[in-house]
């Protein structure tokens, strides 16, 4: 018996070290741990496209009459919240000793890439999606290490924009991200350790970043010109 358990332990470590951690990669997980999350994803406000915001919306949120966000915020949402495949969500996680640089450098990949769920009548699955439970490099599962991460979500053009650094180079599609949030729990290890929801994790809206007009353009060489002449 105590050969047995002395086994089981040596494993457990031994997952513990080299295992890496997993987390459900879902914004709309009404059971599990640590908490519920309920967060749902919003498309350009036609009031303001240029806007960007977070933060979990009210809970009759954008008069949908959507499922009441865990937790419940104080956002309002001018946009439609996301549905169907022309929209992607991505999640990037680091060990939370890292900077949060390291999720914003454009050069790291996501952990998981999803498109968001589609009904033309049913409202509790609008705004959401649902992923799997991707692993995170660098943190062990079922250890006292803890993770944070990063969502982002943008219209994918009918499947041609595959990546955030498309988005980059062309910031007129629109787009948003969460803010950096941390999971204050283990993380899952597999079969005995189930992945943790995304706690921490609210609502965002998609916005664009406008070209610069051929008058603005004109504005500013003829001001650059202006002090050209000044200098000479």
């Amino acid at each position: 018996m105590k050969r047995n358990l002395l086994v089981a332990a040596l494993l457990t470590a031994t997952f513990g070290a080299f295992g890496q951690g997993t987390v459900t990669f879902n914004n709309r997980a009404t059971a599990g741990t640590p908490s519920p999350v309920v967060a749902p994803v919003f498309g350009v406000d036609p009031a303001c496209t240029t806007c960007a915001k977070q933060g979990n919306p009210v809970s009759d949120w954008n008069g949908t009459n959507g499922p009441a966000p865990a937790p419940t915020g104080t956002q309002t949402y001018g946009g439609a919240p996301l549905q169907g495949t022309g929209y992607t969500a991505a999640l990037w996680g680091v060990n939370v000793n890292q900077s949060d640089s390291a999720l914003r450098d454009s050069s790291v990949q996501p952990i998981s890439v999803t498109p968001f769920r589609f009904s033309s009548s049913v409202q509790n699955i609008k705004g959401f999606w649902t992923g799997t439970s991707p692993a995170v490099p660098g943190v062990p599962g079922g250890s006292a290490e803890r993770a944070k991460f990063i969502v982002r979500a943008w219209d994918n053009r009918g499947g041609t924009i595959t990546s955030w650094s498309q988005v980059l180079a062309d910031l007129t599609i629109p787009h948003g991200e969460s803010l950096i949030f941390t999971v204050d729990q283990q993380l899952g290890l597999s079969p005995s350790i189930p992945s943790p929801n995304l706690s921490g994790f609210q609502s965002f809206q998609l916005f664009v970043v406008p070209e610069p007009s051929v008058i603005a353009l004109g504005v500013l060489g003829a001001g650059c010109l202006f002090l050209l002449r000044r200098r000479k």
